[in-house]
């Protein structure tokens, strides 16, 4: 599985579209996350993602980008329904720990949700303070030295 690495600017419209379609239909309308979806930080993200044969749906996206103390931060981690079970998750968050070393960075945050915490222990991830709130779900901060 071959997952593409781009920033908004060097996205197609048809990718940007794809993007958004599947994070919005899993964390707005099934997970009921009251946060807006698309924020600020997709300007300055690289997007990774990777699309079906017909090049009009994702199957899984992320995001990464340095946060406002210079750390590199992973979110929007989203496999779509029908991708489920293929491991494209974990096989996209090792993509980008690769990516992340080429570039020479040695640790990447994310905020977990708690159901998907179990998927980040296994990608070897560590807890780092306690679970807190946010959009109305459960998360803790983790965070994976590369």
């Amino acid at each position: 599985m071959k997952f593409c690495f781009k920033t908004i600017e060097e996205m197609t419209g048809y990718e940007a579209f794809c993007v958004e379609r599947l994070r919005s239909e899993v964390f707005v309308s099934e997970q009921k996350i009251t946060l807006p979806e698309i924020d600020d930080e997709d300007f300055h993200a690289i997007h990774v993602f990777s699309l079906n044969d017909g090049k009009d749906n994702a199957l899984a996206t992320c995001r990464i980008f340095k946060d406002e103390n210079g750390d590199w931060y992973l979110g929007r981690v989203v496999v779509s329904k029908d991708a489920r079970g293929m491991h494209l998750g974990s096989k996209m968050i090792n993509a980008v720990h690769e990516y992340l070393k080429e570039k020479n960075i040695n640790r990447i945050y994310c905020h977990a949700q708690m159901t998907a915490k179990p998927f980040y222990d296994c990608l070897g991830y560590q807890v780092k303070g306690d679970i807190f709130d946010e959009g109305g779900v459960e998360h803790v901060l983790m965070y994976k030295d590369l």
